[in-house]
């Protein structure tokens, strides 16, 4: 059960201010099989593969109350009673590997392939004071396939060795919206898209100094259809190289290193769809097919001394993917959101940590994991017509704590909070969080068998408050989670024995956006 409040202000021709207060349940019974094997030809070649097929169906009951206020006076009351299936079946995947060794040459393949269904139904039916009642049927259905390659190779060289190999991934996602009412404009896209990405890595070992010098390159081709004709417009090829550069070194107790690396993260589908998501006669949402891939430049520092350890991470972002809202030019009170590429975001963070196994006795070990991190972000965006800073750091607070006691059982107990602050984009988390969790375990018949009882958020300290500022619109949301409960979990393992399957994977990363 999750419980929620918002509100919702626009600043457009009218003042429109919307009070929202929902909650939520949600059933969600999830099955996963899997099989595979493992085939050791001899010392230096083995092969093997795996086949898993996913059910997961989401029944979501939700009941929502909105007052529309326009310049300060009731304008209209809604009701909504909303039920939400969401069946993702058939959900297949295959994984085939093969790691070998001729000579000095190390070889690596995997190769995946994935088919998914999602069917969504949505049934919304709208009570007015004021105006009109309304059914709102919806239905979304989407298709993907995936199927991708990865195969590098390693071979010594002087004082180290060189890695070569190349990935690719072949992607094709369809999507249909239907709104039977005709509320919402029906759509019917479909996405096509291939990556071919060479890369070389060359690690070496110059004295007390291990320094490792990478580049990979992408060319991404991808091809947009509606209703199946190609717009071109909406069609891309990006082609990019990816640098990546690390230094290390250690000294008796310790240790420093040194990093850089240039990354990138494409939009979901679902973030370059245009299908439209029907909230309430008040509140769409849709996808934006025109935007780009997200760039990072990651500046990585460590210093680790014995148990205690200070990291840097400085990242200068590119093209970040951002929540943004307008209203409809036909109707100012109807909010619309979607996401837009901004300019750039920066970010520093700095982590003080600790870590260490301190022996209370012969057959007790207590190991505290202790860190405190601060994020400082750099952002500016528009709200209301004026340049706005999303700049305020924020500053993070972990406990963790581990008991290992004698015949098998573990306490283990966990404090994690944050300050009031900005996360690097158009959001401010007015909320601290303060998160205490318990748990005792202990393991049965030579660790087969685990019993653990946990008491999570036991502070009730998971409520969110957040406000978001967009354009026209300032948005500030309550959520309730339920994350305060008592869990009693039990866990058998048939064999004990550690996996002995090699495979990697191939396009995880595509799997991901899908």
């Amino acid at each position: 059960m999750g419980r929620g409040e918002f509100e919702q202000t626009v600043f457009a021709d009218t003042l429109w201010v919307t009070n929202n207060k929902q909650k939520n349940n949600v059933r969600n019974p999830f099955l996963e099989g899997r099989f595979g094997f493992n085939y050791q030809i001899n010392d230096k070649h083995s092969f093997g593969g795996f086949y898993q097929n996913t059910y997961d169906y989401v029944k979501t009951h939700s009941e929502y109350d909105d007052d529309l206020l326009a310049d300060g006076k009731l304008y209209e009351h809604l009701q909504n009673n909303n039920v939400r299936h969401d069946k993702n079946t058939p959900n297949h995947q295959i994984n085939l590997y093969y790691i070998g060794k001729v000579g000095q040459l190390s070889i690596d393949f995997n190769a995946d392939y994935t088919s998914r269904k999602q069917l969504s139904r949505n049934q919304q039916q709208e009570l007015s004071t004021e105006y009109d009642d309304r059914d709102v049927n919806t239905e979304n259905q989407t298709r993907s396939k995936m199927f991708a390659e990865k195969l590098f190779v390693t071979h010594p060289l002087w004082k180290g060795q060189i890695e070569v190999g190349e990935e690719y991934t072949n992607t094709r996602w369809k999507s249909r919206f239907d709104n039977l009412e005709g509320y919402i404009a029906n759509s019917n896209n479909e996405q096509h898209e291939s990556n071919i990405a060479p890369f070389v890595e060359l690690r070496q070992k110059l004295g007390r100094f291990q320094v490792s010098a990478g580049l990979r390159y992408e060319h991404v081709e991808s091809e947009y259809f509606v209703d199946g004709l190609r717009r071109d417009e909406q069609c891309r090829t990006y082609d990019d190289f990816f640098p990546s550069f690390s230094v290390s070194t250690s000294a008796k107790n310790l240790q420093l290193s040194f990093s850089y690396a240039k990354r990138t993260t494409r939009p979901s589908y679902w973030q370059l769809s245009s299908d439209v998501i029907y909230e309430n006669r008040l509140n769409q949402q849709t996808g934006n097919p025109y935007l780009k891939p997200i760039k990072y430049h990651n500046l990585n520092a460590m210093v680790m001394w014995k148990w205690l350890y200070l990291m840097t991470n400085f990242s200068h972002c590119v093209d970040p993917i951002l929540y943004t809202a307008g209203s409809l030019e036909e109707d100012s009170k109807v909010n619309f959101v979607t996401y837009l590429n901004y300019d750039h975001a920066d970010w520093l963070t700095v982590t003080l940590g600790a870590q260490k196994n301190v022996k209370l006795s012969d057959r007790i070990t207590w190991t505290p994991q202790y860190n405190v991190s601060l994020m400082k972000p750099w952002f500016k965006s528009l709200f209301n017509g004026q340049e706005k800073s999303f700049s305020h750091p924020m500053l993070t607070l972990q406990l963790g704590n581990i008991v290992s006691l004698p015949h098998d059982w573990l306490i283990q107990a966990d404090f994690n909070m944050h300050t009031h602050g900005n996360t690097g984009s158009n959001i401010w988390v007015d909320c601290t969080n303060p998160m205490l969790s318990l748990s005792v375990s202990k393991d049965f018949f030579q660790h087969r068998l685990n019993v653990k009882l946990t008491g999570n958020d036991l502070f009730n300290g998971g409520i969110n408050h957040v406000l978001l500022y967009s354009n026209r619109m300032m948005y500030r949301k309550t959520e309730d989670n339920d994350s305060r409960c008592i869990q009693l979990s039990l866990r058998y393992r048939f064999n004990v024995t550690p996996s002995k399957y090699k495979g990697t994977g191939a396009g995880n990363a595509e799997k991901n956006r899908l």
